[in-house]
C-alpha cells in the first residue's frame, strides 16, 4: 500500500512538472517588436494603439526596438535575421518592403518573411494650404499644365506610396517638379510654409494638420470616410490607387501556432469598435488582413508599379 501511495505521489509531482509546459500556450511570454522608423512615427503609433488591448488579452508584453534607416530598410534586414521563434516580430509599412524588393534596395525578398497581419490603412491625399487659390484638383492641373516643372508637388519618400503617384501623374501628362521630403512630418511644414504648392502625404501622418489644409483628390479605391467631397484620382480621370498600410511580420519559418496565434489575436482586436475608433481618430483605417491575403497585396502591388519603378530608375540612372 505504502509503494502504492509513493507511486501516486510520484504521478503527482510529475503531472505538476509537465502540465504547466503543456497547457502553457503562445505567447507564454513577452515579444520583441522591431519598429525600423523613429520613435513617434506612423508604424509605431499603429502598435502602440493597439499595445494595451495585447498586454490584457496575452497577458505579456511588447518590448519596442527601434532600428531606423533607409525608410524602413534596415529594420525590415534586421528582422529577417532573427530566429524565427516567434517571440521577434516587426512592424512594417504597406508597401515600402516591396518597394525596396523590387528596385534592388533591399538584401532580402518577400520570402525572407512570414507575414502577419494587416493593422491598418490610410489614404494618400492631394493636398494644399487652406489658404491656396486652389480651390479643385482641375485648377491644380491647368496651372501645371501651364507651367511644366514650375509647380512643387511636395512627396514623403523615393519610390514609395506617395512618390509613385506623383509619377502616375507625370505619366499622365501633369509635370509637377517633385520635391521629396523626409516623411510627413516634415512634408506638412513645408507646405504649410509655403516651400512647396502641394503635396501628397498619407492620412496617418499628417491627421493633426488636415484642419490646415485642402484636400484636392484623394488615390483611394472610393470616396474617403474622412473627406467625402474630395474626388478620387479615377473620378478625375486618373487610375491611381495608393495608400499606406501598417502591418506585422515575423522572420521566415516561425512556428506554424504562433502565426495562427497571432493572427486570431491581432484579428479579434481589430475588430473592437473601441480599437476601430482609436485608429479612426489617427486618420486611418482599421483593416485586418491575414498574412496570405497581406502577401497577395505585396504581388499586386509589385505587378502594377514595377514597370513604373524600372522606368524612374532607367531614367535617374540616365542623369
Amino acid at each position: 500500500m505504502k509503494r502504492i501511495v509513493a507511486l501516486i505521489a510520484v504521478c503527482i509531482l510529475y503531472c505538476c512538472a509537465v502540465l504547466p509546459a503543456c497547457a502553457a500556450e503562445y505567447p507564454s511570454r513577452g515579444l520583441r517588436l522591431i519598429v525600423p522608423f523613429n520613435p513617434g512615427g506612423g508604424g509605431e503609433q499603429a502598435v502602440r494603439l493597439i499595445e494595451k488591448d495585447f498586454r490584457e488579452v496575452t497577458g505579456q508584453s511588447l518590448s519596442f526596438i527601434y532600428k531606423p534607416g533607409g525608410t524602413g530598410l534596415i529594420g525590415a534586414m534586421d528582422l529577417s535575421r532573427q530566429r524565427p521563434d516567434g517571440y521577434t516580430i516587426g512592424v512594417g509599412s504597406y508597401p515600402l518592403l516591396v518597394v525596396d524588393v523590387i528596385s534592388g534596395r533591399a538584401p532580402y525578398t518577400l520570402d525572407s518573411f512570414d507575414f502577419i497581419s494587416l493593422l491598418c490603412l490610410a489614404d494618400v491625399y492631394l493636398v494644399v494650404r487652406a489658404d491656396s487659390p486652389f480651390k479643385t484638383a482641375e485648377e491644380l492641373f491647368a496651372q501645371v499644365r501651364e507651367n511644366p516643372g514650375r509647380v512643387n508637388l511636395g512627396i514623403c519618400e523615393i519610390l514609395g506610396p506617395t512618390h509613385i503617384p506623383a509619377l502616375q501623374l507625370k505619366k499622365a501628362g501633369l509635370p509637377f517638379n517633385h520635391v521629396p521630403i523626409d516623411g510627413a512630418g516634415r512634408v506638412v511644414p513645408a507646405l504649410l510654409g509655403g516651400q512647396i504648392d502641394a503635396a501628397l502625404v498619407p492620412g496617418d501622418g499628417a491627421s493633426a494638420a488636415m484642419g490646415k489644409m485642402r484636400v484636392l483628390a484623394s488615390a483611394s479605391e472610393a470616396r474617403s470616410a474622412f473627406f467625402p467631397d474630395a474626388p478620387t484620382f479615377r473620378e478625375l480621370g486618373f487610375d491611381i490607387v495608393s495608400g499606406v498600410g501598417r502591418y506585422i511580420a515575423a522572420p521566415r519559418g516561425i512556428p506554424a501556432k504562433a502565426r495562427a496565434g497571432l493572427e486570431n489575436i491581432l484579428r479579434s482586436l481589430l475588430e473592437r469598435p473601441d480599437v476601430k475608433e482609436r485608429y479612426r481618430l489617427a486618420g486611418t483605417v482599421a483593416t485586418w488582413k491575414s498574412g496570405d491575403e497581406l502577401r497577395a497585396m505585396f504581388e499586386a502591388y509589385a505587378a502594377t508599379v514595377r514597370p513604373l519603378i524600372d522606368a524612374y530608375k532607367a531614367e535617374a540612372g540616365g542623369r
